[in-house]
Order: structure tokens, then sequence, then C-alpha cells
């Protein structure tokens, strides 16, 4: 709901609270049951507004993000080829995923899907 249908049907429930209780200090069957209808109609409004405030508040809301990383090295770096470990098929980079902050690896040839692992350089 917008910001200022908000507003003015919020104070369009305090006009009605003020009127429902001018009519209820005014006495009287019929100004009694007048007033308090105008100030049930009122609480209503109030509660309409802040329910649609929290259901809004309440939705999810989607984040894309792109993450570019680049690394250099110190020394030569060579890029050693990689291959699959049930079928002995080359590996390219289109091949590799992040998958929640692992790298997977799936073997165009085989299918199969395993996690990308480096060895020690030592």
């Amino acid at each position: 709901m917008n910001k200022i249908v908000m507003g003015l049907v919020l104070l369009l429930a305090v006009v009605m609270i003020v009127f429902g209780s001018i009519f209820v200090i005014a006495g009287g069957t019929e100004n009694v049951v007048t007033g308090l209808i105008l100030i049930v109609i009122a609480l209503v409004l109030v509660y309409y507004v802040y329910r649609a405030d929290k259901v809004k508040a309440a939705q999810p809301q989607v984040v894309q993000q792109t993450v570019n990383v680049q690394m250099g090295g110190s020394g030569q770096l060579n890029q050693k080829a990689m291959t699959c470990k049930n079928c002995g098929g080359p590996l390219s980079d289109k091949d590799l995923k992040l998958v929640e902050g692992a790298v997977m690896v799936t073997c165009p040839y085989c299918g199969t899907v395993s996690s990308f692992e480096e060895a020690p350089k030592w």
C-alpha cells in the first residue's frame, strides 16, 4: 500500500475516532450507537493499515549478485589440464560451478558431479 494512502486512511481513522467520541459523550441512544460504530470502523481501518504494512515487510526480496574474481600470483602460473576422476575425460573452465561456497565440476562426458579439490603445492 502506498505511504500516502496509508497516511490518509490513518487520518480518516483519527477523525472518525474524534467524531465517534463526540457522539458518545453527547449521550442518547442513537448518538452512542453512531459513535460506537464510527469508533469500530476507525479501529478496523487502523488494523488494516497495520496489517498491510506487516504483510509488505514479510515479503521476500530477490537479490542477485554477480561476483567476478581475478587472481594474480607472485610467480609464473601454469594452467594444469583437469581430468574427470571417473572417466578421465578432459574438463574445461565452463564445467566448473560455485555451489554454496564449494567449487563443483560436472563432467560433460559421463555426467559425474564432484567437488573440485586442488592438491597442495608442497
